[in-house]
């Protein structure tokens, strides 16, 4: 017959086999009162060593120092338990990773009676979890370089293509005008003819200012690998210096623009702060409504950590898709006005090569408005 067993017992012999694991027990101040063999096996101690002593041996010199044990056990006790994966010791002084989890003991009357612990050697998942992270950031290194040199390569094409095309595409513009010139003093140049050289001309015209926007585009780029947050832009300067460049088409009313800039210098690049306040005025302007006055309000305001530059127009305005489309390149929603839509896309890449942001909000027939955040200010 075989023999009965208490559940004392059988808790016991349960507790003294598990190998793979450290279970012990210690009284209400954290003093170790039972140890396993699985604790003795990844930790060191026998149980005649470690029975007696503070369980915060078990951790790292600087977490005894600081008082980490007894914040376990306080957690504990607050939370109904405590689990945690962080770095242990091992009696020869050695530290592991570990799973842990620390649980108040009670009696049958509620009374706090001490604690037990459980803790797990991670050390091997932890070393491939390393592993995997360090490949995983050697990939995304590797995937960044790859990207830049792409970058590098796309920008120095569009800048060699840019300055290779202007000898051609200027010397056909001399060309037209020599024709046109030569068939007026022949009497040879009929209203037909005219119209062709005058569309040819105007087709020359649009591809000389692609040019000039793709070296932009360029400039752009290089100019976000060199550290301008040094340059201390006066705001209004721009906005003035951009006031007396800009031209109003012939077809199309003056605007009112009103101005506030609550912050008035910058710590950015003169060039490419002018080059987003350009655009986003330019387009402004020509965009205006037909069937009312043009209104546009431009202010800066400090918004912490940003100082954010608002344009806001009551011009015509654009539909949730053509703002899904708004920051690509060559990108254009209206026909009626000149343009060869990338000043959005250039505004949007020096703002992301700040590490700024750029948000619209814009209904269409009644007007838009763009917010750029800045990082730095002054």
């Amino acid at each position: 017959m075989a023999p009965i067993y208490s559940a004392e017992s059988i808790n016991s012999f349960f507790v003294n086999q598990v190998k793979d694991y450290a279970i012990f027990a210690t009284d209400t101040n954290g003093i170790i009162t039972a140890w396993n063999k699985g604790a003795e096996r990844l930790k060191g101690y026998t149980e005649e060593e470690i029975v007696g002593q503070f369980y915060g041996i078990l951790h790292p010199d600087e977490y005894q120092q600081v008082g980490y044990p007894e914040k376990e056990l306080q957690k504990a006790l607050d939370n109904g338990s405590f689990e945690n994966e962080d770095w242990r010791k091992k009696k020869d002084g050695s530290l592991f990773w570990a799973t842990v989890t620390l649980t108040p003991i009670y009696d049958e009357s509620g009374q706090h009676i001490g604690f037990t612990k459980i803790t797990g050697d991670l050390t091997k998942q932890k070393e491939l979890q390393d592993k995997l992270a360090e490949r995983q950031q050697n990939a995304l290194e590797r995937k960044n370089s790859e990207l830049q040199r792409t970058n590098n390569d796309l920008d120095n094409f569009i800048y060699t293509a840019s300055h290779d095309l202007r000898s051609p595409i200027t010397n056909i513009e001399a060309l037209m005008l020599y024709l046109e010139e030569k068939l007026k003093e022949e009497n040879a140049l009929t209203p037909e003819t005219q119209e062709v050289l005058q569309r040819v001309l105007d087709s020359v015209d649009r591809f000389k200012r692609t040019i000039e926007d793709l070296a932009e585009i360029s400039r752009v780029q290089k100019d976000s690998t060199q550290d301008a947050t040094d340059i201390v832009t006066n705001i209004k300067d721009v906005y003035e210096d951009i006031m007396a460049d800009l031209n109003y088409p012939s077809k199309q009313k003056a605007c009112f623009i009103q101005t506030d800039f609550q912050v008035s210098q910058l710590n950015f690049s003169k060039k490419n702060f002018r080059s987003i306040l350009y655009n986003l005025l330019s387009n402004a302007i020509k965009y205006q409504a037909p069937d009312r006055d043009c209104i546009i309000r431009v202010t800066t305001r400090l918004e912490e950590p940003y100082v954010v530059l608002r344009a806001k127009d009551n011009g015509l305005g654009m539909n949730p898709k053509q703002q899904e489309q708004l920051y690509g390149m060559f990108r254009r929603f209206h026909d009626h006005v000149e343009g060869t839509g990338v000043g959005l896309y250039m505004v949007k890449r020096i703002v992301d090569n700040a590490d700024g942001k750029i948000e619209v909000e814009s209904k269409e027939g009644e007007g838009t408005e763009f917010r750029v955040y800045f990082q730095e200010a002054m």
